[in-house]
């Protein structure tokens, strides 16, 4: 804080008052502004999670010369941010809980849960957490992020596009945005690479996202 000179001619040493007066108006003016921009800021950050009952992560890989295998994650959870005037500054951060993969083979599931694949019983869930977030255009982007599977993080990207925003029809003050995202990742960069390349697997997978988000 800035404090004036004294004016010894006019008040014998005491403070002016009226450049204090201005000094602080102009201190109050700057301060009301910086909140406002602060605030305005944040508002344009919106929160919402992952509406675990509609959200589908879904993923494909080559059976040796036979076909293709596919499977689902279905229990999902996280949170997005979501900045449309910065993308930038959005975020994701998700979690996936390994029991509960899905292959409509019993045996199948078993053997991926189990210490040789994603081991569940001492890495119970995969995670997901961004690290940059790219626009593309104003309803897709990119965003990397690690993934971590059986306590090993990699960098992976996923081609991501926001399919609508919107009031639910059955509730207009409950808002929710719908995604999809696509990307790959290799077993060969997780523990489980040796079992997937003895039951000849992979090692390429295609991820397909499709999720509903709940704005907080």
């Amino acid at each position: 804080m800035a404090f004036p000179e004294p004016d010894n001619d006019d008040h014998n040493g005491t403070t002016n008052n009226g450049e204090s007066y201005v000094t602080m108006r102009k201190l109050t003016a700057a301060f009301a502004f910086a909140s406002m921009c602060a605030f305005a800021s944040a508002a344009h950050a919106e929160n919402y999670e992952i509406d675990g009952q509609h959200a589908w992560v879904t993923f494909t890989i080559k059976h040796g010369i036979y076909g293709t295998a596919h499977g689902q994650f279905d229990a999902v959870k996280g949170a997005i941010v979501m900045d449309k005037a910065d993308p930038s500054k959005s975020s994701v951060k998700a979690e996936l809980d390994v029991g509960s993969v899905h292959t409509a083979y019993d045996q199948r599931d078993n053997d991926l849960k189990g210490p040789d694949f994603f081991n569940a019983a001492e890495f119970p869930a995969i995670s997901f957490e961004s690290t940059k977030v790219e626009k593309v255009s104003d309803k897709a982007g990119k965003v990397t992020g690690n993934l971590t599977i059986s306590g090993v993080s990699k960098e992976i990207t996923l081609d991501v596009t926001l399919v609508n925003e919107a009031p639910a029809p059955w509730d207009a003050t409950l808002t929710k945005a719908a995604f999809t995202a696509t990307g790959k990742v290799s077993t060969a960069d997780f523990p489980m690479a040796k079992a997937a390349a003895g039951f000849g697997l992979g090692p390429d997978v295609d991820i397909v996202i499709d999720l509903e988000a709940v704005k907080k």
